[in-house]
């Protein structure tokens, strides 16, 4: 899990392969307020979900995303209070035919660059 506080960008680079992402959000108990974007290369749109949530605990927010074409970044912003932290889990669900696991960079990092 990763903590995003309110207000802040957390961003999760991905490796060229992978074409799709579970994204899940939670907090402990607490409201959820976030922006879920999707930044591809120019080429693609940038896709964009807004959640509220008045208890991430048991209400926890989850979504397959699909990340097509070469390198991309899941950006979470939490654009709650800093009293409201949630917790980001950004996994890959779907690779690319014939990976072999070399060359993986997955993570999170303030900034796509």
């Amino acid at each position: 899990k990763n903590v995003v506080q309110g207000g802040a960008l957390k961003t999760f680079p991905l490796d060229y392969s992978v074409e799709a992402v579970q994204v899940t959000l939670t907090t402990e108990g607490l409201p959820m307020n976030a922006k879920v974007e999707l930044w591809g290369t120019s080429t693609h749109n940038k896709q964009i979900a807004e959640i509220y949530n008045d208890n991430g605990q048991s209400r926890p927010f989850s979504a397959i995303i699909d990340t097509p074409g070469g390198s991309n970044t899941i950006a979470i912003t939490n654009t709650g209070p800093i009293e409201y932290p949630i917790y980001a889990t950004v996994e890959p669900v779907a690779r690319i035919i014939g990976w072999n696991g070399e060359d993986e960079k997955f993570g999170g990092s303030l900034a796509p660059w």
